[in-house]
């Protein structure tokens, strides 16, 4: 069975090829030498800007504090203590980081992590435990959305442009380098998303044959699916992470329906043909298949029970054995109901609550982390680290010039999914707006990082109209032009990135807006 790292698309097909005729619904690119070398040399680009200096600052911040603590409790304890307000497989995924990098006592025992709040003294763990599985997640994030741009362009060129968009966006690079969520949850849907579109292809590439069968009287060929089913395992682990992995499954599900229509209608004339089978693949491989993944994240949940927040009222003195398996999933409910209540009606000030209004235009990012010392008569509470007149910051925010030319592509992109019908852009619309319009009536605080799964469509929408730009002779430049220009802007904001040391004029220099304050 071939990869996407063993084929790449024909030299000489337009960058974003619209479609020659009905039938031209795209298929595996060929195989080439090259198809090895841009992946590998996107994914060592991109780890290595999100593994150097990864354990700076070295405590934990933002929040750190919450799901680097949680981590380690998977560790020590099995389960966290008291309410959670997430599901466990992020959180897992920290943890194996600090397992495999945290310092241990003469026991055994891993040494505790220290708090943003607390004095600056050596740690005992290297704060890169906790963030490594980030920085890993991110790292495979832009190889992954290298394969799908694969399958979606038929050009390596364009492919390995969104992927360095990826690579290069300060959103999703910070949040590589930090012990949250949202960069797993980004991971698992990009991955989601291109398992769907091998799914696809390989449904069209069996089109002829099928057709052959139909047209000779036949009914219209099972197919097993199995890049659907892994899909669905995929999505089932975003859930696993954070419950807003449902816009993401909500625009699968359209995706593979429209992709069913689709294809019915190409080879029988009608698209309502077998309907059920659509509904019951869907309802398998997208509804199921994520729920039963979702609960099998919380294995570890059940098997540390007592040390749950049900489990201390069911197991007096933590002991389970009287407890049976309907009570314990009474209990697991009964978190299910208080996590859906905490999220239904969480209200709370915050200085960097960003309207979904104003994300694309990127006009309050997160300062995840800043030190100054410009008054020494009030020096912070964990004392100074910068000098005085210098600054360290961590700043949560896009690429300016990846988000800011991304709002002239995604015009381009809803031109060519609705007027054209191009199903490339329809699927990269899909996936875009389904990951940002409903927070839209969102009443609970939301930040600027909400937009980080929704980041690799954004990567692709600006590569789809740069390929477009491509096709012409006038305008062939664009993806070059764009591919430095981007790389040019990262390298010039990496040091608010990163919380590097650096003068108060040349933190003036980066921050262009005064809401980046």
């Amino acid at each position: 069975m071939a990869t996407d790292l063993e084929t790449a698309a024909t030299d000489d097909a337009p960058s974003v090829p619209a479609p020659r005729s009905p039938r031209d619904h795209g298929g595996p690119p060929r195989r080439s030498r090259a198809a090895l070398l841009l992946p590998v040399v996107l994914v060592l680009v991109a780890g290595t800007v999100r593994f150097a200096g990864l354990g700076y600052p070295p405590r934990t911040y933002f929040d750190e504090v919450y799901y680097a603590h949680d981590a380690e409790q998977y560790l020590t304890r099995g389960v966290e203590e008291g309410f959670v307000v997430h599901p466990p497989v992020g959180k897992w995924l920290i943890a194996a980081g600090i397992a495999l990098l945290g310092d241990v006592d003469d026991r055994g025992r891993l040494l505790p992590i220290q708090d943003d709040d607390e004095e600056l003294l050596p740690v005992a763990q290297d704060a890169a435990s906790w963030r490594f599985a980030s920085a890993v997640a991110g790292t495979l994030n832009v190889l992954v959305l290298y394969l799908a741009g694969v399958r979606l362009f038929r050009r390596r060129g364009i492919a390995a442009l969104g992927a360095l968009l990826l690579a290069v966006d300060g959103l999703a690079f910070t949040m590589s380098r930090i012990a949250m969520l949202d960069v797993f949850l980004s991971l698992f849907i990009t991955t989601g998303f291109w398992l769907l579109l091998v799914d696809r292809d390989q449904q069209w590439a069996g089109a002829r044959t099928a057709a052959a069968v139909v047209a000779g009287g036949g009914a219209l060929p099972r197919r097993p699916h199995p890049y659907r089913w892994l899909a669905g395992v995929a999505f089932g682990l975003a859930l696993g992470t954070k419950w807003s992995a449902l816009l993401a499954i909500a625009a699968a599900g359209v995706f593979v329906l429209v992709s069913e229509l689709t294809w019915r209608q190409e080879l029988t004339g009608r698209a309502l043909v077998r309907p059920l089978r659509i509904v019951a693949s869907g309802l398998a491989t997208l509804v199921a298949v994520p729920l039963l993944v979702y609960l099998l994240s919380y294995a570890g949940w059940f098997a540390s029970y007592e040390g749950t927040r049900p489990g201390a009222e069911d197991c007096p003195e933590g002991d389970c054995a009287g407890v049976s398996v309907v009570e314990m999933g009474r209990g697991w409910l009964d978190e299910q109901e208080a996590i859906a209540r905490f999220h239904g009606s969480l209200q709370a000030e915050h200085p960097y609550r960003a309207s979904p209004w104003t994300w694309f235009l990127m006009t309050r990012p997160v300062a995840y982390y800043f030190e100054s010392c410009d008054d020494p008569a009030n020096p912070p509470a964990n004392g100074c680290v910068t000098a005085q007149g210098s600054v360290e910051e961590i700043l949560g925010i896009g690429n300016p010039l990846v988000w800011w030319l991304a709002l002239l592509a995604h015009p381009v992109l809803g031109y060519f999914a609705v007027w054209r019908r191009d199903w490339r852009a329809g699927a990269i619309l899909g996936f875009l707006l389904a990951q940002t319009l409903p927070w839209f009536v969102a009443v609970r605080p939301i930040f600027l990082f909400y937009m980080t799964p929704a980041v690799p469509f954004l990567c692709l929408s600006l590569a789809y109209a740069c390929g477009r730009a491509a096709t012409r002779e006038s305008t062939r430049w664009v993806p070059a032009v764009v591919a430095i220009a981007t790389v040019a802007a990262f390298l010039f904001f990496l040091p608010v990135l990163t919380g590097a040391e650096i003068p108060r004029a040349s933190w003036d220099l980066r921050i262009w807006i005064p809401s980046w304050v």
